[in-house]
């Protein structure tokens, strides 16, 4: 439902010119640059200040973006290079002119980050090269932001979930009725309302209504505020839904994890080992691609064709790699034994056939030059599934095992935007007054996830509309 300006039901009103929901990088960004074009901003955050920040307070914030050769990366990558890579990996059916707007202007903003204060390092080793990292994280990243906010003057409203929209005669949207700690209260906006409270990764009964039964189960990576309530009123309010409402972005997780707001559990080095089921089976191709554009698809596979656990093995010639460290961040120790049948044992997996596995995939390993800074193609021939880049063999122990599943980091659906920001309706007009950005847009990503997109896409589009809105304002 909606409602309408001045309807009965609120303790308070108040106005400002531009009203957006959600903390996360893309409502942080679009508060940031609509105060920045000279508006008034209101941020309403669902979470108490100490839960702030949406996904991006758990996540490493690591950001892909256009950039020439430095000292973090020793290859160029071009708007076109990144324009590929996002159409590729999303089959083609990403919106072009989303995935073009935000490939031209991801650098100008990671440099307006850095304006504003952000310090950058090298992203993960053996990811092409692309990955920009904040030294301080998603956690940092997000005080940085806020302190910018309080620097200049902009309220933020904690523990305030936003409710309906308010809709005029009209269809504009004139701004949004929140749950504040006060009551029940309007947040008028002259310019409009960013929507960018995320997806509904949060929100068990959405999960399993959009993704399937197997949805209940998974580990919520990141914020347990993103339940799906901006999407629902916009919908309400004649929005139209789009993006592939029927997947997600996910990753390769210790199974070990915390079940909600489990943060960066993952394990972004499996390529430099195998995985196997709880038979002791491999049943992926571990060398596919590069880790950023398989991790996500591999998760997925773990939880809905691997039984939703699975293990991640290693010997002593991946383990002591001084990359190794720096790609995984296990909730505990591995397993480890000086023998496969030990290591099986341990896991409680039927050690015949793990080393039948191993001994198959050993056999099967061809020359050539091992290099996990390019598809080397050093493969195995003969076993199904094979590996065709970086296979070398498991056999210098002790060996290493993790356990493995996938969890949910943020859903794929959204609403259907263009690339200003605004939100398109049911009949392909523009819905005057309202804004989308980060997780809230549709059309991004379909299948699969390409490594260190979301965080830089929602600055972007938040910059774009938190700006838009501004214009507007007055």
């Amino acid at each position: 439902m909606t409602v309408t300006p001045g309807a009965p039901g609120a303790i308070a009103r108040y106005s400002f010119d531009v009203a957006v929901v959600g903390g996360g990088i893309a409502g942080l960004s679009a508060a940031v640059s609509a105060a920045e074009a000279g508006a008034r901003p209101v941020l309403i955050e669902k979470a108490p200040r100490t839960g702030r920040g949406g996904n991006t307070r758990f996540a490493d914030a690591q950001m892909r973006f256009p950039h020439e050769a430095d000292e973090f990366g020793p290859r160029d990558y071009s708007v076109d290079q990144m324009f590929a890579d996002l159409m590729r990996i999303s089959r083609g059916r990403a919106n072009e002119d989303l995935i073009r707007t935000l490939c031209e202007n991801a650098r100008a903003t990671a440099e307006w980050l850095t304006g504003l204060g952000l310090e950058w390092e090298a992203g993960y080793p053996h990811t092409a090269g692309y990955r920009r990292s904040p030294k301080s994280g998603g956690q940092g990243l997000v005080d940085l932001l806020h302190r910018r906010l309080e620097g200049m003057g902009v309220p933020v409203s904690y523990e305030t979930g936003a409710l309906d929209l308010i809709v005029d005669e009209a269809r504009r949207v004139r701004g949004v009725r929140c749950a504040s700690p006060e009551g029940i209260v309007d947040i008028e906006a002259s310019g409009g309302v960013v929507l960018a409270c995320g997806g509904f990764q949060a929100n068990v009964q959405m999960r399993v209504q959009h993704l399937g039964r197997f949805a209940d189960s998974l580990i919520l990576r990141g914020s347990r505020y993103n339940t799906g309530e901006g999407l629902m009123m916009a919908i309400a309010a004649g929005a139209q839904p789009a993006g592939q409402w029927g997947d997600y972005h996910s990753a390769v997780l210790d199974a070990r994890s915390p079940r909600i707001e489990c943060g960066v559990t993952a394990l972004y080095n499996y390529q430099m080992g195998i995985f196997v089921d709880q038979e002791g089976r491999r049943f992926l191709d571990e060398g596919e691609d590069f880790r950023d554009h398989t991790y996500v698809k591999f998760s997925k596979h773990i939880v809905e064709q691997a039984g939703g656990e699975a293990w991640c093995l290693f010997d002593q010639q991946a383990y002591q790699r001084e990359e190794f460290a720096r790609a995984w961040r296990p909730v505990g120790p591995p397993l480890q034994a000086a023998s496969l049948a030990d290591l099986a044992r341990q896991m409680g997996i039927p050690a015949e056939n793990l080393l039948d596995t191993v001994g198959n995939f050993n056999a099967a390993i061809q020359p050539g030059d091992y290099d996990l800074d390019r598809l080397d193609g050093k493969r195995t021939l003969g076993i199904a599934p094979p590996k065709s880049n970086w296979a070398l063999p498991l056999d210098q122990p002790p060996y290493v095992a993790i356990p493995v599943t996938g969890g949910i980091t943020f859903t794929f659906g959204g609403l259907k935007c263009d690339i200003s920001a605004r939100v398109i309706d049911t009949r392909g007009h523009v819905m005057e007054g309202l804004y989308a950005a980060g997780e809230t847009i549709g059309e991004i990503f379909y299948y699969n996830y390409p490594g260190a997109s979301s965080v830089i896409r929602g600055a972007v589009f938040g910059r774009i509309a938190g700006a838009h809105a501004a214009g507007r304002s007055g």
